[in-house]
């Protein structure tokens, strides 16, 4: 009664601020910032180009409740689901920046046959089919908690099952990620201290001193507690390798540091085993347990099934139109900041499992590859789980052909399925 009410004046109550508010507030702002932090290309990719691969990820109603009933993102999230045979852990993999899933393709196709595990690749918002939705730092790790969630809640995934990859930008939500959840691994290649810190590299320490933080890993590090592996190239310019040495000094759990003396920081990481292969599959016991029952991507989220079952065939919702890109950089200044002035757009694959081979080029589709839908293997033994391993010996002599093909096909492609033009 002795209130302001009670003297009969108006009581005002803050109205509660809308979902879209909220959003607008945590990546307007800074947006312009964000676009120089995130430079993401023009999409090197279609919903025709691995329709195979592609798949849609719907929101998470407690991740993203602003999103469930937009019809701005009905679709989802795209991603690569790249299946192994009996695999029962997955590889999700967070890429670098300045790239999109197309580009990364070739390396997330090379991962999964040389672990022997399913990959989950996650594009980031303002990238590749996903260019609608504004970036930032809260937007990065929202996509990335929603893909892992759908591991673990749809394709059933237990917690140590799941590896957890980041390429450079891509340490950022994974760091989050294993600093929150039990999982059974992470990669960090590249990884950066901070935004911030990594900025000072690039702009020196007055400017990068007015940034907003992003990305705090040296902060979350601590926090993680499953067995972590870092590399990092001695050659690195962008992001020196000091960065992962303080990562590490930090990390609690059970760790490894890995400096190839001659890897940088755009190095293509299977151009020689000792940068990924070796210690990976030393490190993790590489390719770890198989199933007879392995997760199975649900054919209601492929864009293959999707496409069967529209209007005329028609997308669902609003997609990249290939024909109007004309370069990767779209006059963003970071890419030339960032050591990435000749970046080269990938021609959007329209056709890729028909396009017609070049002299010289690796078929990819001369390495058996396993289809999801056709008839599985009689299992070895009856047993329902089993830790199937490869032999030393057998392992070598899968990484010095693998070597081998991946070599080819970068050489046959000029370059454009590894790392040598892309930055973070």
């Amino acid at each position: 009664q002795g209130g302001a009410a009670g003297r009969g004046r108006p009581l005002h109550v803050r109205a509660p601020v809308p979902a879209r508010a909220h959003e607008q507030r945590g990546c307007g702002m800074t947006s312009f910032i964000d676009k120089l932090v995130f430079p993401a290309p023009q999409s090197t990719y279609t919903r025709d180009a691995y329709k195979k691969h592609l798949c849609w990820i719907p929101w998470n109603e407690a991740v993203s409740p602003s999103k469930i009933n937009d019809p701005r993102y009905a679709d989802g999230i795209p991603c690569l689901w790249l299946p192994a045979q009996k695999a029962a852990g997955v590889i999700l993999f967070c890429h670098g920046n300045a790239e999109d899933l197309g580009m990364c393709f070739p390396f997330v196709r090379h991962m999964r046959d040389q672990f022997k595990m399913n990959v989950l690749a996650v594009e980031y918002p303002g990238y590749g089919l996903l260019n609608g939705v504004p970036v930032c730092e809260a937007a990065l790790k929202e996509v990335a908690l929603t893909a892992f969630r759908f591991v673990l809640d749809e394709l059933r995934v237990a917690y140590e099952q799941v590896i957890l990859f980041g390429r450079s930008v891509g340490s950022g939500p994974t760091v989050y990620l294993a600093s929150r959840f039990p999982v059974g691994g992470l990669i960090l290649v590249a990884p950066f201290s901070s935004i911030r810190e990594a900025a000072k590299n690039l702009v020196g320490d007055l400017i990068a001193a007015v940034l907003e933080e992003r990305f705090p890993n040296i902060s979350l590090i601590g926090n993680v507690s499953c067995p972590t592996l870092f590399i990092h190239g001695e050659k690195d310019t962008l992001v020196p390798p000091s960065h992962s040495v303080a990562l590490f000094k930090q990390c609690r759990a059970r760790k490894l540091l890995i400096t190839p003396p001659g890897m940088q920081h755009n190095t293509n990481l299977f151009a020689d085993a000792q940068f990924l292969a070796v210690p990976a599959i030393n490190f993790f016991g590489l390719p770890g347990y198989q199933r007879d029952n392995p997760p199975e991507m649900p054919q209601r989220f492929r864009e293959e099934y999707r496409q069967d079952t529209r209007p005329n065939g028609g997308p669902r919702g609003k997609s990249v139109d290939g024909a109007k890109q004309k370069d990767g950089t779209d006059g963003n200044p970071w890419f030339f900041l960032c050591g990435c002035p000749t970046i080269r757009r990938r021609e959007a694959p329209t056709g890729v499992d028909d396009r017609p081979l070049q002299a010289g080029e690796w078929n990819p589709e001369a390495v058996s590859e396993w289809d999801p839908t056709g008839a599985s293997e009689a299992a070895e033994g009856g047993d329902v789980v089993s830790a199937s391993r490869d032999t030393a010996a057998a392992a070598a002599a899968r990484l010095e052909v693998a070597e081998k093909l991946w070599q080819a096909e970068c050489d046959g492609t000029g370059g454009s399925g590894g790392f040598k033009e892309r930055v973070m």
